[in-house]
């Protein structure tokens, strides 16, 4: 799969780097579940296990990689070790714990209370990985509605993605909790160990397989997607709104309707309108009430009512005036039109007589 996503044929960016290091460290994982026992027992000195090391990796790649999915590259610094030092602390031990005198307190401590380890390595484990999906999931909100004020159509911005490693690895944190639930209630569990195994190969497949047809999300390099500050858009401008300028932005719209361009983005109207981004997308939030995204989308929903009764299109189908009205695709436009209509394209159109 990560020979896959580095074909010459997807597309290279730094985020498909950090997916395919996910997706080694999976793997890593997988082996290290089904292998490690049999050859660790072949080592002249006995390792003390205090769980698998390898499950405090896939969180933090994950954060990493959402932060290159968002634009935010990832520094190489002194304070990404922070990140690993469950996976290291559980190495550290586990080497240094070597049960080669039985007779040592520690180790018959250890042993008395082997439950009470695994335990305690379960629910640090899950408490990891739903911090982690926490942060996401936040920096996720923050970034889809920076997205909703920045362009006008969503197909250029496949936001499903995040989605879809979102449920994944929630599905991954549900099996964590499940695991706890076992080792904590049940004796024999060692089957446990196969089955982890088996979801994580699975998420390997739908990782891979997903990251392989997706395109780059965020094209930071044509300066599309701001940076947010604080979680949020930086706003430079004053907090009342210029009367002045939404008359002309409303004006421009009318007279040089702008949103029958599919690609439009609140930059190149800003830049069309001489005025700052910042600027125009307060203008558009505070003194119109919409986000980018919608106040572009209403004036589509009316430019496709308007070409429902005009005579010269009736030919056309409706996907064909979706397209002339500065729509991209059909489900979009079917989704955005009953969201504003309260009616399908359809049930308009025939309610028109057309």
């Amino acid at each position: 799969m990560v020979l896959l996503l580095n074909n010459k044929g997807v597309t290279r960016s730094r985020a498909n780097l950090f997916l395919s290091i996910l997706l080694i460290a999976l793997s890593f994982s997988i082996a290290h579940i089904l292998f490690a026992g049999a050859v660790i027992n072949h080592l002249s000195a006995k390792v003390y296990t205090l769980g698998d090391p390898t499950y405090f990796l896939i969180a933090p790649l994950l954060w990493f990689y959402t932060q290159e999915l968002t634009g935010q590259k990832v520094r190489i610094s002194s304070n990404i070790i922070f990140h690993f030092l469950p996976f290291l602390l559980i190495i550290i031990l586990s080497l240094s714990l070597r049960s080669v005198n039985s007779e040592n307190p520690l180790i018959q401590f250890l042993d008395h209370h082997n439950k009470l380890i695994h335990i305690a390595f379960w629910i640090i484990v899950v408490v990891q990985f739903s911090g982690y999906l926490y942060v996401i999931r936040r920096k996720w909100i923050v970034y889809r509605e920076l997205i909703r004020n920045e362009v006008s159509n969503k197909e250029n911005v496949d936001i499903s993605w995040i989605s879809f490693i979102m449920v994944v690895f929630l599905l991954i944190n549900l099996f964590f909790l499940f695991n706890l639930f076992v080792v904590i209630h049940f004796k024999n569990n060692a089957w446990l160990a196969k089955t982890t195994a088996l979801i994580f190969s699975l998420s390997v497949f739908a990782l891979g397989y997903k990251g392989i047809l997706q395109k780059e999300i965020f094209k930071n390099d044509a300066g599309l997607i701001p940076r947010p500050v604080n979680g949020a858009l930086s706003q430079t401008v004053t907090s009342k709104p210029d009367q002045e300028l939404i008359k002309r932005l409303l004006d421009h719209m009318q007279e040089k309707k702008s949103y029958l361009d599919p690609e439009l983005t609140l930059s190149q109207l800003a830049k069309d309108l001489d005025i700052g981004r910042s600027q125009l997308s307060q203008l558009i939030n505070d003194g119109i009430g919409d986000n980018f995204y919608d106040f572009i989308n209403k004036y589509r929903v009316e430019q496709v009512k308007q070409l429902m009764t005009d005579p010269r299109v009736k030919h056309f189908s409706m996907l064909g005036i979706a397209l002339e009205a500065g729509f991209k695709s059909k489900s979009t436009f079917n989704l955005i039109f009953k969201r504003f209509t309260g009616l399908t394209p359809t049930e308009y159109r025939k309610n028109l007589g057309q």
